[in-house]
């Protein structure tokens, strides 16, 4: 896996007001995958999540909140 940035192929850059950190708990329950904490750093708005559901939901709610016109 690189961590070099992609070539500048002209398409624009992502914009920041889109960046989100996803903290995963470790698993400490069995059956359970998805756990932990979200944030969009833009508007500070978190939440936590207990599965993959509740944490992509976060995520649409707040771009849905954010679209620029």
């Amino acid at each position: 896996m690189s961590l070099d940035p992609p070539p500048d192929d002209g398409r624009r850059t992502l914009p920041s007001d889109r960046a989100f950190v996803v903290h995963f708990a470790p698993v400490s329950r069995p059956g359970l995958r998805f756990e932990g904490r979200v944030e969009h750093l833009a508007s500070g708005r978190s939440a936590f999540f207990s599965s993959r559901a509740a944490l992509l939901a976060f995520v649409a709610d707040v771009l849905a909140a954010t679209r620029r016109p």
